[in-house]
């Protein structure tokens, strides 16, 4: 249905521009010398305005009403409803500006259509009206984003709450892979040196000495090929691409070495950062567990490219970036369950939370997605529990 309505839509636009084009051919076998519009299409396009500007505004009212059941439900978390509220104050300032200059615009247009007998007033200039319309659109940017920072300083600066969860979000094309604080509630060292079979890069002394082992084992193989294609580049064969790559993946498997021994060397000095890393619990799953009326404490690194993690119901978005660490703190206060009874008294629509990839970072970008799942404490505890602690899970 949705797609005749389109199409009809499309083919009335194209019937009234073959019927514009047509009568823009015949004014133009008329008399040069005549009047070029009669005071008779003047009218009628002045008509014309004021009739596309009420149906124009209309329709935008129609549509934010009849569209209102796809906009998110109530916040999921505590902090969301400030969010909202910053929305809103926004959305109500842009669309009273919207409607009173679109009025005056369809207004003014048939208001003042041209009319032969009529003199236009010559208004060149008046610096209080330039002073108007200059300082108070910046007075209410100013207050707006004022407004705007504070919210965002209160979200982004929360005190640590006792109990809260801690969980690192990692981001890859196009997958995300979760990682939970053990028993010490702290989430210990990583590294992308150490990228291989441990899909995070948690560095305990363990996964450091064993990927230290790998790279030995890939650099083995790699000179092996080297020699393969050196050989073959000696016959005359075209291979001096594959040599390169292999030079290029020498390289750097011998630089992950050095820097895992960096990391060895500062675990000697520092062991308790890295002993903190052995009871995280690694979450190989499209979904995660969160506990309501819980402070979660989301941490996110990027193995690859630029992503950004959302979480639409929870008002939560943060970059994540390759090279470094990024944050953001938030509360649930719905369950799932809950969160389905609320939108449905408010007439919304609710699949499930859901974390999303919301910056394109590839092909597989729109598939890019982790389903979360808020459920009360002594549920969430009970999943945690079975979870494999990392020290465990690595020897598998």
């Amino acid at each position: 249905m949705e797609l005749l309505i389109l199409v009809a839509v499309l083919l009335t636009v194209i019937a009234v521009a073959k019927v514009l084009r047509a009568k823009e051919l015949v004014d133009s076998t008329k008399d040069p010398d005549g009047e070029p519009i009669s005071p008779a299409e003047i009218k009628t396009n002045a008509l014309g305005m004021l009739i596309f500007g009420i149906t124009f505004l209309s329709a935008v009212v129609w549509m934010i009403v009849a569209w209102n059941k796809y906009i998110l439900p109530t916040a999921a978390s505590e902090h969301g409803a400030d969010i909202d509220l910053l929305l809103n104050v926004t959305w109500a300032l842009i669309g009273f500006v919207f409607f009173i200059t679109h009025i005056f615009l369809f207004w003014f247009a048939y208001k003042y259509s041209h009319d032969s007998s009529r003199k236009a007033y010559w208004f060149p200039h008046d610096n209080r009206l330039e002073m108007l319309w200059t300082v108070v659109p910046a007075a209410v940017l100013i207050l707006l984003i004022t407004y705007g920072m504070s919210t965002w300083h209160d979200v982004m600066n929360q005190e640590e709450e006792e109990g809260a969860v801690r969980i690192e979000i990692v981001s890859e094309q196009f997958r995300w892979t979760a990682r939970y604080a053990g028993d010490d509630k702290k989430l210990g060292e990583a590294s992308f040196a150490l990228y291989g079979k441990n899909s995070v890069g948690v560095a305990t002394e363990v996964a450091m000495k064993d990927r230290i082992v790998e790279c030995e084992k890939s650099i083995e193989i790699l000179v092996k090929d080297s020699a393969a294609v050196e050989k073959l580049i000696a016959e005359d064969w075209n291979r001096g691409e594959n040599l390169s790559e292999i030079k290029q993946s020498l390289k750097n498997y011998r630089a992950n070495i050095r820097r895992i021994n960096r990391l060895l060397g500062d675990f000697a000095v520092n062991p308790a950062k890295y002993i903190a890393g052995e009871d995280d619990q690694v979450i190989n799953s499209d979904s995660i567990y969160l506990p309501k009326g819980r402070q979660v404490i989301l941490k996110f690194r990027s193995k690859d490219v630029i992503h950004s993690a959302y979480l639409p119901h929870f008002r939560v978005q943060m970059n994540t970036v390759p090279g470094m660490t990024t944050n953001f703190t938030f509360k649930p206060i719905f369950t799932n369950e809950e969160m389905k009874i609320v939108a449905n008294d408010e007439g919304k629509q609710f699949t499930g939370y859901i974390l999303l990839c919301n910056k394109i970072c590839g092909t597989s970008h729109y598939n890019m997605k982790l389903h979360v799942r808020v459920v009360e404490p002594e549920v969430y505890d009970k999943w945690i529990a079975g979870q494999t602690e990392f020290a465990e899970a690595f020897k598998q």
